[in-house]
């Protein structure tokens, strides 16, 4: 089996990076924003690291731990906030084929 084209490789990471963000805005968006034409780019700062826990296989449990640490950590957002707030949208992230 031949690898894939460099060129088709990179568009290929564009839709998937294009599907996660598409689920943190319409599922996950803890500080609603998804409504917002000028901040959808909000969460793009993310899609790395969620890609990065697609690629080797990570867990809904680990999807749920870093989104609740984004929301602790980066958005300093507090309690009530819990990581069950997080599985529908690590459940959706996971539904995403990240196939090159």
């Amino acid at each position: 089996m031949q690898p894939r084209d460099p060129i088709m490789r990179k568009e290929r990471s564009r839709e998937i990076r294009a599907d996660i963000r598409r689920v943190l805005l319409d599922t996950w968006d803890p500080i609603g924003i998804a409504n917002e034409p000028n901040a959808q780019d909000e969460y793009k700062s993310y899609l790395g690291g969620v890609y990065a826990i697609l690629s080797r296989g990570g867990s809904v449990d680990e999807l749920q731990d870093h989104l609740l640490a984004i929301v602790r950590d980066c958005m300093g957002m507090s309690p009530p906030v819990t990581r069950e707030h997080m599985r529908s949208t690590a459940e959706a992230l996971k539904q995403i084929s990240i196939l090159l």
